[in-house]
């Protein structure tokens, strides 16, 4: 799939705004709408995108998030609390990711310090959805559901 573009004067440079990558949940039907990758770009609205086991994500930021004192980033999930979660990796090109060693959790916002994985900056972040890709229900999403990625700077 090519990659999803917001006009950069939209989207403040603290959020993610590129959809880099995207590989859905295999086995889901690609016309629903939290199957849409551009739901996790910009600012936190409630829109989301599910990241099941299969699927991943790599979202690209206009501006490089660097490294500063405490945390760099937070991952924005808005799914029940503590039922999902995401594997997240940080990348300075798009090609080589460092994975946290701590996921993202479902229901909170998830922070991530760059210098965790020996980053001093980054412009893409990867998550892998890690839970089951069937929904508990015909009203579910499932997996991670992906509200936005947001920089501290």
């Amino acid at each position: 799939m090519g990659a999803f573009a917001c006009v950069p004067e939209e989207i403040p440079d603290r959020y993610a705004s590129v959809v880099d990558l995207y590989l859905p949940t295999p086995g889901l039907n690609t016309d629903e709408p939290f199957m849409n990758p551009e739901r996790a770009l910009g600012p936190p609205d409630g829109r989301t995108v599910a990241l099941a086991r299969g699927s991943a994500l790599v979202l690209r930021f206009f501006q490089p998030i660097h490294d500063v004192e405490g945390a760099d980033l937070s991952v924005l999930e808005v799914g029940p609390l503590d039922e999902a979660s995401a594997v997240v990796a940080a990348s300075s090109n798009g090609e080589r990711f460092h994975v946290f060693e701590h996921t993202a959790i479902a229901g909170r916002a998830s922070l991530f310090d760059l210098a965790e994985v020996g980053l001093e900056e980054a412009s893409f972040i990867r998550l892998l959805g890690l839970d089951a890709s069937i929904p508990a229900s015909s009203t579910d999403d499932p997996g991670f559901d992906l509200d936005a990625v947001e920089a501290f700077q």
